[in-house]
């Protein structure tokens, strides 16, 4: 036999396999079913109603690989952490305008975006529920790559975010992600099962990007938030109220490092914030 064989025969083999599973990895009977223990954390499940305990129990209960990030520790005030999460537009136009990446969000309905990580990966992001230290997400998006032309899957992320302390003694927030992903091709799932080692970090990192993006603008914040407030003030759909209530917010944050000479434009004023009940902001279609 010709050495050459050898990995079309392994292949091949993946492929049987892949088959075999094909019946476990079909679409599963809705199971409403969810656990309140997350990663040795317990969420608030019970304050879900029927039709959000059903659409993220799918793919809880039929996931194709899991993983768990965190804890990660921010050097900003939880109130600060807060306000951003509910903002994911504003988040995507300071991410690109400090040049720290170029993730879109774009409003949809309320608690819904478009995400797109500009690396090939798109989808609808839903927040479930939230409170002070829980968030709960469905993610229905598809991913571009050399490898497959397109895979289609489904997530849930169940996000902790606790108040912590630096080394410094100086407020931050600590969080935590646990994420479940479902592949909608049987074939597809069945090949990440059985390559599960290899390729189970790699989707939970791709699947977590967009919560990354929080934690690396939070931590330049800490840096310089001086410089983060002009860029903020250049977003052209954001009102001057709501300029004034995120500089007044990132003046809770205590700098690390002193900050660069602040640029000759001029800054709105910043008012004292205070927490209110608002919705999340939409950005301008």
């Amino acid at each position: 036999m010709m050495p050459e064989c050898v990995p079309i025969r392994i292949f091949a083999w993946l492929l049987v396999a892949c088959c075999l599973t094909a019946s476990a990895a079909a679409e599963p009977l809705h199971d409403c079913t969810v656990a309140a223990e997350q990663g040795g954390v317990q969420f608030p499940v019970d304050k879900l109603d029927a039709s959000a305990r059903c659409k993220i129990g799918t793919v809880i209960n039929g996931y194709t690989t899991t993983g768990l990030i965190g804890p990660v520790q921010t050097s900003v005030t939880p109130q600060l952490y807060e306000y951003l999460l509910d903002r994911p537009p504003l988040i995507a136009s300071l991410t690109e305008r400090l040049g720290l990446g170029t993730y879109q969000f774009t409003a949809r309905e309320l608690n819904q975006y478009w995400v797109n990580d500009g690396e090939g990966t798109q989808g609808l992001l839903t927040l479930v529920y939230q409170d002070s230290a829980h968030r709960i997400y469905h993610i229905d998006g598809y991913h571009e790559g050399q490898v497959f032309p397109m895979v289609r899957a489904k997530a849930v992320v169940f996000m902790n975010i606790l108040p912590a302390t630096t080394n410094d003694g100086l407020p931050a927030v600590q969080t935590s992600l646990i994420a479940y992903t479902r592949l909608d091709g049987t074939l597809l799932a069945g090949l990440v099962r059985i390559l599960q080692p290899l390729v189970g970090e790699a989707v939970t990192r791709k699947l977590s990007r967009g919560f990354e993006v929080t934690n690396q603008l939070g931590a330049f914040i800490a840096q310089d938030r001086d410089r983060v407030a002009q860029q903020a003030s250049l977003v052209p759909w954001l009102s001057v109220v709501d300029l004034q209530t995120l500089i007044g917010w990132l003046h809770t944050v205590p700098q690390r490092t002193p900050a660069a000479p602040a640029a000759e434009t001029a800054m709105p004023p910043a008012v004292t914030p205070q927490p209110s009940s608002q919705p999340p902001l939409q950005a301008s279609p």
